[in-house]
């Protein structure tokens, strides 16, 4: 048996004779499964039973593996299996979407897409996870996995899902780069593998301009720093710069919009100290 990391998401490859795998409801009580796996044979069948549902799976035919219900898998003969273990929080489905797209991961379109990766992150794992992108890989991975279910489940409900989940993703990786004076609807698009388009339909259907909410976020974070005293020997122009902003007046003409005074004006009233009060 060989494991890889990818974050955190693995894949593991077994080669063994055959075996009988049972996981009970006992023990599901007493260890919940953190993760759900996908799986795929190399030339050889194995039969799962999870659900109440009897299946055979022939090679290179994707089976998921909830680890939160029962289930009973067996081999028979020498057979090998390559499974992709993904968080199970991570990909935030419901339990009721998870068990029915069980059935039919078939009907998924990314479903041959889903095989070559997991074959290509097994024949591929030494060199990958050495590399810088063994993290994103991995994140990469719960993706994919996430979008089967979910469009092997139903198209329609993967579209309301993916954009339910993608928001969030996208406000936070704003968040974390609005130090970086190239974030952009561009480079955001391109880093969560959608078109500008697309991302501007998901902002729209979320009543809210993408690139309005990242000057007022930049704003925010500049005024904080404005009024912090170990920033006092830091001038406006490079708190501006720090968030962002690469243009002075730009800068201090929305803030300005934003707040009603200059960012000057901001600095020297929060430097202000309140006298004691009667009791101080």
């Amino acid at each position: 048996m060989d494991v890889w990391t990818y974050g955190d998401a693995s894949i593991f490859r077994a080669e063994m004779t055959g075996f009988r795998l049972i996981r009970t409801q006992k023990q599901i009580d007493s260890g919940p499964g953190e993760m759900l796996a996908i799986a795929i044979h190399e030339g050889c069948v194995g039969k799962q039973e999870q659900y109440g549902t009897q299946r055979s799976m022939r090679p290179n035919e994707l089976m998921l593996m909830d680890l939160n219900s029962p289930y009973d898998y067996r081999l028979s003969g020498v057979g090998a299996s390559r499974c992709l273990h993904v968080p199970i929080d991570a990909v935030g489905l419901p339990y009721e979407v998870v068990k029915s797209a069980a059935l039919r991961l078939h009907a998924s379109p990314v479903a041959a897409m889903m095989v070559n990766h997991i074959s290509q992150l097994t024949v591929q794992a030494e060199a990958l996870t050495s590399s810088v992108a063994a993290r994103s890989l991995g994140e990469a991975s719960i993706e994919l996995v996430r979008t089967l279910i979910a469009s092997a489940y139903d198209i329609d409900y993967a579209r309301g899902a993916m954009a339910e989940m993608l928001l969030p993703r996208i406000r936070s990786y704003v968040k974390r780069h609005l130090a970086d004076p190239q974030l952009c609807p561009q480079s955001i698009a391109a880093a969560h593998g959608i078109s500008p388009r697309h991302l501007f339909k998901l902002c729209a259907s979320a009543e809210f301009s993408l690139e309005q909410w990242i000057i007022a976020e930049r704003l925010a974070r500049a005024r904080e720093d404005l009024a912090r005293p170990e920033s006092r020997s830091t001038t406006v122009s490079a708190i501006a710069h720090r968030w962002g902003f690469t243009n002075d007046s730009h800068f201090s003409r929305r803030f300005r919009m934003m707040y009603g005074l200059s960012p000057r004006a901001w600095r020297q009233m929060s430097s202000v100290v309140p006298a004691p009060g009667p009791d101080g």
